[in-house]
């Protein structure tokens, strides 16, 4: 398999980051609440995960005991960091060490990285801002810190982790989200670091907007069949430039879905699509290849049916175009 396909990512933090529930809740479909009875990573869990289009990920879930980070910062140090496309780090929000030994743990893994990734030699697949592997930093738990005080936590930690990674010598990109296995932030991250990892998704927009403006819907949204995480979506900017809209609706719609599946298997009743019809919309979530669910919002004069048989005769194009990796 080409290394264009197969893409080496790291999951790393502190014990307790919430490391093992985030990955347990997106690519094993548990609930939040079970979570609980998840127990500490041993070493390092790898585990290889087909995506969309051909993609293959190649996860690799961290102890973060300080013990087993010691060894990956030193004698397992080529094997875990080395030909790495995407380090995601967890910080405990509410960790009383978030800025001093938890940090100082995420700027030598920074250091680590780098020294096995060095950007004239990093393999084409990675995509930092300098050619080096992107870093994702998830600060998690913000569930735990009060509404009013989430987003200026964020921005002050970026702003102090941002500046110390340069004052260490790290010059490449950092991404920061907020996150908690309780609502759609852990969604909405992970459906950006997946879309990340995906070869040409320019590409595939453009099919979706054909695909748009040929059934006259509002909205068009792809989802990625086992996780439920969102691939791409479009917009008719006309339609719904005097409505209100929601900036995590897709990712609240993830969710939502996700948990109906887990309810409709434990029942032995298997999902397959889903319809709501209103006087101001009409929504289908439907399938659309093997890999992927597609939601089609329209104007609510348009009946169901009608959107059911656009998806239905799109099926074959979108097919061939997952089959060759998503229009890659």
């Amino acid at each position: 398999m080409s290394s264009k396909s197969r893409k080496k990512v790291l999951l790393m933090g502190k014990s307790g980051s919430g490391k093992t529930s985030m990955r347990a809740i997106i690519f094993k479909s548990q609930l939040a609440a079970d979570t609980r009875r998840l127990g500490a990573t041993i070493d390092v869990e790898s585990s290889q995960i087909k995506f969309l289009g051909g993609l293959r990920l190649d996860l690799w879930d961290c102890g973060g005991q300080d013990s087993f980070m010691d060894s990956h910062l030193t004698a397992q140090s080529s094997t875990v960091f080395r030909s790495v496309h995407s380090l995601i780090y967890i910080f405990d929000a509410e960790s009383p060490e978030l800025l001093t030994s938890d940090t100082a743990y995420f700027l030598k893994c920074l250091r680590t990285l780098r020294d096995q990734n060095p950007p004239s030699t990093s393999s084409s697949g990675s995509s930092g801002e300098d050619g080096g592997p992107t870093v994702f930093v998830l600060l998690h738990k913000m569930d735990l810190v009060p509404v009013d005080m989430q987003a200026s936590k964020l921005a002050e930690f970026e702003a102090e982790v941002t500046k110390k990674a340069r004052e260490s010598g790290y010059q490449g990109g950092l991404q920061f989200y907020g996150t908690s296995i309780w609502n759609e932030t852990l969604y909405k991250a992970w459906s950006i670091v997946m879309s990340h990892l995906m070869p040409s998704l320019s590409s595939l927009r453009t099919h979706l907007s054909h695909f748009l403006s040929l059934s006259s819907a509002s909205e068009v949204v792809l989802f990625e069949r086992t996780t439920f995480l969102v691939i791409s979506s479009v917009t008719n900017e006309q339609e719904v430039h005097d409505t209100e809209w929601d900036e995590r609706r897709f990712e609240r719609i993830s969710t939502m879905v996700k948990a109906f599946k887990l309810g409709c298997s434990k029942i032995r009743s298997p999902f397959s699509s889903l319809v709501v019809s209103t006087q101001h919309y009409t929504a289908v979530l439907d399938s659309l290849t093997p890999e992927t669910y597609i939601l089609v919002i329209a104007r609510g004069e348009i009946q169901p049916a009608a959107i059911e048989l656009n998806i239905r005769l799109a099926r074959p194009h979108f097919g061939k175009l997952e089959a060759i990796g998503m229009a890659r």
